[in-house]
């Protein structure tokens, strides 16, 4: 009987322990890659590069190559977006949407690409010279197919 009272009072603490625990979100244990086309001539950019080239705020062509910059991202919210987001945009989803819904308005830009897996975000920007993207870093299975100019630190 004491033992089972004791056991009881152990596994309630470690269970009150565990539920008072500040969670970490599901995103901080996402390590993102900035990935563009190996044709690319650029070789690294630096965060405040990534969100400008990212949203075409200052250029819509990529320099040395006159390529048109062609953003990739994700129709769906993923813990690879959400630190894309805050950390590099330091934006919210809808304020992503709305930024690129009002360039699009007022200067006919077309907005980011969007789609459905890292997998396919690799694809494009692999096939396409002008394409900036991020993925997980886990999610970058030949280095052949993409160059890694930027990784999130944690």
């Amino acid at each position: 009987m004491k033992n089972t009272l004791y056991l009881s009072f152990i596994v309630a603490l470690f269970a009150s322990v565990a539920l008072l625990s500040p969670a970490q979100p599901a995103y901080a244990q996402t390590q993102v890659a900035v990935i563009v086309n190996p044709n690319n001539p650029v070789t690294s950019l630096d965060a405040g590069k990534v969100r400008l080239f990212w949203l075409r705020r200052i250029k819509k062509r990529w320099p040395n190559n006159n390529k048109f910059i062609r953003p990739a991202d994700y129709n769906f919210e993923c813990p690879e977006q959400q630190e894309f987001y805050s950390k590099i945009l330091k934006m919210n989803s809808d304020k992503v949407e709305k930024y690129f819904m009002t360039r699009q308005y007022q200067n006919a830009e077309k907005p980011q690409d969007k789609f459905g897996s890292a997998k396919e975000v690799i694809d494009f920007v692999s096939k396409n010279e002008g394409a900036i993207g991020f993925v997980a870093v886990k999610d970058i299975q030949d280095a052949k197919k993409v160059k890694v100019v930027f990784k999130m630190n944690q």
